[in-house]
């Protein structure tokens, strides 16, 4: 097994700051969360240790990982060197370990990944730096600074060589040292921009590194993207359509981001989706995560916040895993489901069992403001009938649905409980992986129970048409009667019908659909008058 140790005890006296220098920002996060983010993108690593005081736990969210193990700091450095490797002989057969410094932030993947595969010929690795001033000592002996390097993190060893040897009260703080003389060494002189923090005015000086680093590697290691590779079907067909100058802007910039985001997510490759209309979907591969996908969402589409809020608030048990997202590109990386299929109401066993995840797991509101990124359904509703007059067609009969659906929702629904509702449950967003069904693009809504199972019973009967309307919608109610009531199913049923018919109007060119939505919402009032008279 090979183990990443990163050394984060120490307490910085040097520093001169309130808290220990690991946990000082830089660029806006904890200087230690670069060291623990090259550890994860080794591929050759597989545990990541850190040596630390549990006291600083707070000071980085990136702590919080479940995959980390910890071991805790001693009085000294070579205290915390032994605490860590006594806790990797008491949990792990460990055939190589390599020790990184919490305090230098220019580490990666690759140089981990170097020293992992170095250890197979030496017995340690050392990152070396020559010395490029005069070297004197106080007798004044002329020396020759050929013969003489500074030693830095990170180090490698093979762990049962260095273990067996090591001495705590050893007089120098290099470790490789404490090794027999006829070992095998490797000194590394090819990382020349490993600054370690020592004192508070070299947080300028990595400031200044990182940004010169990255522009660096974009101008020389970067692919350019061109905005046609990102020009879909469907966002020709819907986002292109309704805003064509700020769309042509966005996709613009995923031209200009995509290439920042292959090498942060070590994306490879990918093929658009065609079909997604409110923004872009990349089915990629990415040589850290595996199958994934990339989604990027205009700024002039109100769903980004929300959606990464349903990732982080719905329950892992029915929705897609989130690795990572970017505010700066509105992106998230998700993981890809395969066999990505959608779901369907034929296949009863896998739908049933999805959707008993969701109402065992599905969580009422807290406050009227949680989390304030989630979508308020009856305040949206009632915006609605505020803007009617920008409805392309049929404006007055949805006038007419808006006005008794708000009524309808003040009479049934006002005193209902509230739940965080992932909001679009509908068969496309419903995806077959491994182990059963997962949900994708959620909207993130405030809003009754209820809303979770209609709007799969509306898309089915809009989209299964062989069937007759009422036929259907009595064989869907009867099946989704089991997680809500039959009456208040239907009564929801009306009433985001019409919320969806609303948008629907925006979302075509022509008024088919919005009239098929509309024909739809005649037979559901029908039964609701006929099931009110009984």
């Amino acid at each position: 097994m090979n183990i990443v140790m990163i050394m984060s005890g120490g307490i910085g006296k040097r520093f001169g700051a309130p808290i220990p220098k690991q946990y000082t920002l830089l660029k806006g996060r904890p200087v230690i969360d670069y060291v623990i983010e090259a550890a994860k993108g080794s591929k050759l690593a597989d545990k990541i240790l850190i040596v630390i005081d549990e006291q600083c736990m707070q000071y980085s969210s990136a702590l919080n990982d479940p995959t980390l193990d910890f071991a805790p700091n001693g009085k000294e450095r070579y205290d915390s060197v032994k605490n860590g490797f006594d806790y990797i002989k008491s949990h792990y057969v460990c055939s190589k370990v390599v020790i990184m410094d919490a305090v230098a932030p220019f580490v990666y993947p690759e140089l981990i990944d170097d020293y992992f595969r170095k250890l197979d010929e030496y017995d340690a690795v050392i990152t070396a730096q020559k010395i490029t001033g005069a070297l004197g000592n106080k007798n004044f002996d002329p020396l020759d600074r050929e013969q003489f390097y500074v030693t830095q993190s990170p180090e490698g060893f093979v762990f049962n060589k260095i273990s067996a040897v090591l001495d705590t009260s050893f007089p120098s703080q290099e470790l490789a040292w404490q090794l027999p003389k006829n070992s095998r060494f490797y000194l590394n002189f090819d990382f020349k921009n490993n600054l370690k923090l020592t004192y508070d005015f070299e947080l300028q000086y990595a400031e200044y590194m990182m940004d010169y680093l990255q522009n660096l590697k974009v101008k020389k290691n970067l692919k350019i993207y061109d905005r046609s590779q990102f020009t879909t079907e469907g966002i020709q067909y819907f986002l292109m359509r309704l805003y064509p100058e700020k769309t042509d802007r966005w996709l613009g910039k995923i031209a200009e981001e995509y290439g920042r985001l292959a090498d942060k997510w070590g994306l490879t490759n990918f093929i658009p989706s065609q079909t997604s209309r409110y923004g872009l979907v990349l089915f990629a591969e990415s040589d850290r995560y595996g199958d994934a996908v990339v989604k990027f969402i205009p700024d002039f589409v109100d769903r980004f916040e929300t959606e990464i809020a349903s990732y982080q608030e719905l329950s892992t048990n029915y929705m897609c895993e989130l690795f990572d997202y970017d505010t700066e590109a509105r992106a998230m990386l998700l993981r890809r489901v395969s066999p990505a299929k959608y779901a369907d109401f034929n296949d009863n066993i896998l739908l049933t069992e999805f959707f008993d995840k969701v109402d065992k797991t599905i969580r009422p509101v807290k406050s009227v403001n949680e989390p304030e990124r989630f979508l308020d359904y009856y305040s949206d509703l009632k915006q609605k009938l505020l803007d009617i007059d920008t409805v392309p067609f049929y404006r007055a009969r949805i006038k007419e649905h808006l006005e008794t659906a708000i009524s309808m929702y003040d009479k049934y629904f006002f005193d209902s409980p509230q739940y965080l509702c992932h909001g679009d449950l509908h068969a496309f967003n419903i995806i077959q992986g491994g182990e059963g069904y997962v949900a994708v693009d959620p909207i993130g809504v405030r809003a009754p129970r209820e809303l979770e199972y209609v709007r799969f019973i509306r898309n089915d009967i809009l989209n299964i048409r062989s069937f007759g309307m009422r036929e259907r919608l009595n064989l869907l109610l009867s099946y989704f009667s089991r997680w809500a009531g039959k009456k208040s199913l239907l009564l929801f049923l009306y009433i985001d019908t019409v919320y969806v018919t609303f948008n629907c109007t925006f979302e075509h060119p022509d008024d088919g659909p919005t009239g098929y939505n509309l024909k739809l919402l005649n037979v559901i009032r029908q039964m609701i008058d006929l099931d009110m008279m009984n």
